[in-house]
Order: C-alpha cells, then sequence, then structure tokens
C-alpha cells in the first residue's frame, strides 16, 4: 500500500484518539522516595500541573475520562470529567507497579542496598520483579488487560486516561514496539501529555511527554531532582 492509499484508508476508517496522561508530581517525589501503590498525596505544583491538563483538554470533545484509583491520577481525572460534564470511570489496574518493600524506600537507599536488582531494572525488565510485590511481566499483562477493556469500549471518538509512568511507558512503548529493556528510555514528565491513535486497531503516536504551559524549554527543562522524569519517579 502506498503512502498516499495508507492516508485514505486512515481518513476513511474508525479513529479512537487517546489522551494518555500521567499524574501531577507527589509529595513523596519530591522527597526522592518511591510510592508506585502507595496512595501519595500531590504536591502544590502536582496540583497545578493537573489543572494544566484540564485546561489543555477543555476544548476536546472527549467522551469518557478513565483514572487510576489513586488519589493522584483521580485529581486530575475529576477536573476533566467535570468540564466536560462526565465521571471519571476509575479502572485500578491503571496503578503504577505495586513495589512491595520498595514502597516508601527512598531511591539512592534502595540503590545501595540492591545494586543488582536495580540493575535488572534496566538490564534485563523481563525477569525483574520488586521484592514483594509485582514482577514486570505480571505489570505488563495487568495494563495490557486494561487497555483491552478500554478498546472494547470505544472503537472511535476521544478519550482520556490519567494513569501513571510506568503505565504510559507500557502503553507507548506497546504502541512503538519496543523491547522491555527500552522503556525506561522513554521520558513522561509529571503532568505530561501523550496522544495516540488509533485506526481499525492499527495505533500512531502523534504526540509525547508534552507539558502543557511550558513549551519546549519546559519539556526539557531539569533542575537535577529525581521527582521529573527519572525511570524511578512514579
Amino acid at each position: 500500500m502506498s503512502h498516499a492509499d495508507s492516508q485514505s484508508s486512515r481518513a476513511a476508517g474508525k479513529r479512537l484518539r487517546i489522551y494518555l496522561m500521567r499524574h501531577g508530581e507527589a509529595e513523596l517525589s519530591a522527597e526522592g522516595k518511591l510510592y508506585g501503590h502507595t496512595d501519595a498525596s500531590l504536591s502544590r505544583e502536582g496540583i497545578e500541573q493537573s489543572r494544566s491538563l484540564s485546561s489543555e483538554l477543555a476544548g476536546i470533545p472527549l467522551l469518557a475520562v478513565y483514572s487510576s484509583d489513586l488519589s493522584r491520577a483521580l485529581f486530575a481525572a475529576h477536573l476533566i470529567a467535570d468540564a466536560h460534564s462526565l465521571t471519571p470511570r476509575v479502572l485500578p489496574d491503571l496503578r503504577e507497579a505495586n513495589m512491595g518493600e520498595w514502597e516508601g524506600a527512598p531511591i539512592r537507599k534502595v540503590a545501595l542496598a540492591d545494586p543488582e536488582r536495580v540493575s535488572c531494572l534496566f538490564t534485563d525488565p523481563s525477569t525483574f520483579r520488586y521484592p514483594g510485590g509485582e514482577s514486570f511481566l505480571e505489570f505488563q499483562a495487568r495494563v495490557q488487560r486494561v487497555l483491552k477493556e478500554v478498546f472494547e469500549a470505544h472503537g472511535e471518538g476521544e478519550i482520556a486516561i490519567v494513569t501513571h509512568g510506568g503505565v504510559c511507558r507500557l502503553v507507548i512503548g506497546q504502541v512503538l514496539l519496543l523491547s522491555p529493556r527500552n522503556l525506561l528510555r522513554l521520558s513522561q514528565d509529571f503532568g505530561c501529555l501523550n496522544i495516540i491513535d488509533v485506526y481499525d486497531g492499527q495505533p500512531l503516536l502523534r504526540m509525547m511527554n508534552y507539558l502543557p504551559g511550558y513549551g519546549l524549554s519546559g519539556a526539557i527543562k531539569t533542575d537535577g531532582r529525581a521527582s521529573s522524569d527519572s525511570p524511578h519517579s512514579y
């Protein structure tokens, strides 16, 4: 099929547009701690990032808003849904990975105490398991299961999903057919927006890691904290 034929097919077929978002900054992240399943509160910055996401989507004709059941994601989901006279559809499977014994632990302490396991997260995540928590494969299967549920509910239109950094990376990695070891190379800043179009089951990544209100300088700015786009921040 030529490029022109492909474009024509997309124009004629059904399109589902997904606004995939990471929640705003959490207080525990600002403290340099891990908090996958922990219901960590948003920081002041995280609250403002959530409001920016809501403002960004104010003019979009959303059919549904999905969210993790953790409050740091639900806050933005409620703002977005309220602006569209919708109620967030809460799906616990959109949660971040269960980090088990690492929950609430400082990132630096974990890296010093268990360097081999931390290295495995980067070099061979398919064999990785959080001590007392989920394995990578369990986390991946959970996210794939909830995505299937969303796709079965929507064949076309525009929907929003507010979730977590690890979930966003898995979804984008699936779109791009990335190997597990490359997922942590995807930057997902707090309060970022990704756009994925699905044409008759075929996904297309339109935009990744856009930060509403910041522009290009905001997208590449760093203040040296792990709370921004560190692979260990969730």
